[in-house]
C-alpha cells in the first residue's frame, strides 16, 4: 500500500530523471565490462585497438562523471531550470511531504559530498577548460578519482531514486543491474574468439611451414 501517488504532472518530470540514472548506471556498466575486467582482457583490447579503446575508455568514464555532476546541479542555474536531484525534491516539498522531503535534501547532501571530485572534473576539464588546469601552470591538481568512488557515488544516486520509489510506488529498482546482450561482455568474447581463431591459424601456418621445409630437407 503506498503512501501517496507520484501526481500525474510530475510524472514526465520523474521519468526523464530516471531515465538519466538508468543511462548512466547503463554506461558505467559497459564501462566495468570492458576495461575493469583484469590485465587479459586490457592486453586483449590492446593487441588489436588499443588507440580506439583509450579514446571509449576516456569518454565512457567522462561521460559518466558529466551525467552524476548534472543530477546534482542546482534547480536553477542563471535563472534557468535544470533537470537535476534537487529539482525534484522542490517539486515533493509543493506536495506538502515533508518528512520525505527531509530524508532526499539528507540523501542529496550525501550525494553532492562524494560528488564534489566529479564536479571539479566537470568544471575544469569536461564541460569546461579552465586555462591553468589545461597548461599545468599554477593550477591545483585534479582530484583523483577511483572505480569504487562512483561506484559510491552511484551507490548514493540509487538510494535516493529508491527513497521516491518506495514512497509513490512502494517498489524499489536495480539501476545497478542493468543488462543487455549486445554489452561489454559480448565484445570481449568476441575478440578473444577471433584470437583464438588467428593464434590456431598461425600456429597452422607454422605447422605446414615446417612441414614443406622437412620435405625440402628430405628431397
Amino acid at each position: 500500500m503506498t503512501k501517496d501517488t507520484l501526481p500525474a504532472e510530475l510524472r514526465p518530470f520523474y521519468d526523464s530523471v530516471e531515465n538519466e540514472v538508468i543511462w548512466i548506471h547503463a554506461k558505467w556498466k559497459v564501462y566495468r565490462q570492458v576495461f575493469a575486467g583484469g590485465q587479459e582482457d586490457i592486453d586483449l583490447l590492446n593487441r588489436y585497438a588499443s588507440f580506439f579503446f583509450r579514446v571509449v575508455q576516456q569518454a565512457l568514464f567522462e561521460d559518466t562523471l558529466l551525467g552524476i555532476s548534472r543530477l546534482t546541479d542546482r534547480a536553477k542555474t542563471r535563472g534557468k531550470e535544470n533537470r537535476s536531484l534537487e529539482s525534484f525534491i522542490d517539486q515533493v516539498k509543493l506536495l506538502n511531504h515533508v518528512e520525505l522531503e527531509a530524508h532526499l535534501a539528507q540523501d542529496l547532501a550525501e550525494i553532492r559530498h562524494l560528488c564534489k571530485p566529479f564536479r571539479d572534473w566537470r568544471n575544469r576539464r569536461i564541460a569546461h577548460s579552465d586555462l591553468p588546469t589545461a597548461l599545468k601552470v599554477d593550477a591545483e591538481p585534479l582530484p583523483g578519482i577511483s572505480r569504487a568512488s562512483i561506484e559510491e557515488a552511484l551507490g548514493a544516486i540509487r538510494k535516493f531514486m529508491n527513497r521516491i520509489n518506495g514512497f509513490f510506488f512502494d517498489s524499489e529498482t536495480a539501476y545497478e543491474q542493468f543488462a543487455t546482450m549486445t554489452g561489454g561482455d559480448q565484445l570481449l568474447a568476441l575478440l578473444a574468439r577471433a584470437d583464438e581463431s588467428l593464434r590456431e591459424e598461425r600456429e597452422d601456418r607454422k605447422r605446414r611451414i615446417k612441414k614443406l621445409k622437412t620435405r625440402e630437407e628430405s628431397a
